[in-house]
């Protein structure tokens, strides 16, 4: 359980950590190649300003670790990583579609990302998503095999006096 429970934290602060990395490697790649900028700003915009998307996730995730070994941790858990990839899978969606869709003289906050650049600004959220399934088997599967091996349970009746014998 303790693995499980690690893969649980890993993945909730996965929407906070991938995109800090990807902004640095960026940065590396910009100062080497000259390109890379423009998708380095684009992370740290929806960093900034999509961590209220992702917050209901990472607390629902870290509230149901804690709760882990029992059945209600699992499902919480589980909740909270399902929130985390809609909210990724929100992020890549925006980008691509800002992209494909935006016009050349609306001013914006953000560079205009090329539709290759968007692909390249949709990895660290896909990274989130495959992170949050992943913990999320790991979770269903601990929670399945606790399940066997503890068998069903089964009321007992403390109105009846236990045997002295």
């Amino acid at each position: 359980m303790r693995k499980v429970r690690t893969w649980v934290v890993m993945s909730a602060v996965s929407p906070i950590v991938f995109p800090l990395v990807a902004v640095g490697v960026a940065y590396v790649v910009d100062a080497i190649t000259g390109t890379g900028a423009d998708i380095a700003w684009n992370w740290l915009f929806v960093l900034i300003l999509g961590i209220v998307l992702f917050l209901p996730g990472i607390c629902a995730t870290l509230v149901g670790a804690a709760l882990l070994p029992r059945r209600s941790g699992a499902v919480i858990t589980f909740i909270g990583l399902l929130l985390s990839s809609a909210a990724a899978a929100l992020l890549i969606t925006g980008g691509l579609d800002d992209a494909r869709n935006s016009l050349d003289g609306q001013p914006r906050m953000t560079p205009r990302l090329s539709i290759s650049e968007a692909f390249v600004f949709a990895v660290p959220y896909a990274l989130v998503i495959l992170v949050s399934l992943y913990a999320a088997w790991r979770v269903i599967a601990a929670a399945r095999t606790r399940d066997e091996t503890t068998g069903p349970i089964t009321p007992q009746d403390h109105a009846t006096p236990a045997s002295s014998g």
